[in-house]
């Protein structure tokens, strides 16, 4: 018997894209808390994420999940911050290019830059389901992107392609090593591949003018196995924004040397982020 770990309440439905190459219809995991009011005078702030089979259910999760629904239940009575929704996009078999943003002209191995579908497809048709179906705020202020690993260069290039759609970033481990490193992330290939030209691309992106302190972002890594090649980004991406004139209070920034690149550190982090995102 599959044992479900779901707080609250998860509906799954297939919205279909015919851009992409493999599972056209994908699976959307909308998750709403116990307390959800569709009637509520108020609207609720929607967190979207990318890889939602790991965010809500051991079942579905490839290691472990994220434990989303349990920190945003437990968070809404110890802090009395009012939940939000989260929908989760699943992934692919053609995750690594539907989540590569064009952030470098490196090539890395055969993947393909198709982020920018992926971002298509949630703007274009998951957010306007969302917001047709359910009692959500329909402006930026109302909306977060998150992710992990690929997942979080996705949730940056979300704030950097779609300024005006996203308001907070849940940006974890975000796997710059690729753009050096190929698709293992952790050992150079002949020296490696590529160099740090994507990093600087984001850097100065949310250094623009028109971007600095436009978003809440939350960054983090660990520090163990190939999560030591990402450690340093964080804090280095950090200084660059507040060089650039962004306030500490809009940058949050979780490590831990002691975790490694997994659902565990993600779970660890996300209250945390949550907190810092919602807190007044």
């Amino acid at each position: 018997m599959v044992n479900h770990t779901v707080v609250g309440h998860l509906k799954i439905v297939k919205i279909r894209n015919e851009n992409f190459l493999v599972q056209k219809n994908r699976k959307i995991r909308i998750w709403t808390p116990n307390s959800y009011d569709k009637k509520a005078n108020k609207p609720y702030n929607v967190i979207y994420m990318f890889d939602g089979q790991n965010l809500f259910d051991d079942a579905t999760s490839f290691a472990g999940e994220w434990h989303i629904d349990e920190a945003v239940d437990g968070i809404e009575f110890e802090d009395h911050i009012r939940p939000s929704i989260v929908v989760g996009l699943d992934n692919s078999s053609d995750r690594m290019s539907e989540y590569l943003p064009k952030f470098s002209r490196i090539a890395i191995n055969e993947f393909g830059y198709k982020g920018q579908t992926t971002l298509n497809f949630l703007v274009d048709q998951v957010i306007p389901f969302i917001e047709e179906n359910y009692n959500v705020g329909k402006s930026r202020a109302y909306r977060s992107i998150g992710g992990s690993s690929m997942g979080g260069l996705m949730a940056l290039a979300a704030g950097i392609f779609c300024p005006k759609v996203f308001s907070r970033i849940y940006a974890f481990s975000n796997a710059f090593p690729v753009f050096k490193f190929g698709e293992s992330e952790s050992e150079p290939v002949d020296g490696g591949i590529g160099d740090d030209s994507a990093f600087n691309f984001v850097c100065k992106a949310f250094s623009r003018p028109e971007m600095v302190n436009k978003f809440k972002i939350a960054l983090t890594s660990g520090g163990q196995g190939m999560e030591a090649n990402y450690y340093d980004y964080v804090p280095a991406f950090k200084e660059r924004l507040l060089k650039a004139g962004w306030k500490e209070t809009n940058i949050a920034l979780f490590q831990d040397r002691d975790l490694e690149h997994n659902e565990y550190q993600w779970s660890h982090f996300f209250p945390e982020a949550y907190r810092f995102m919602h807190k007044r």
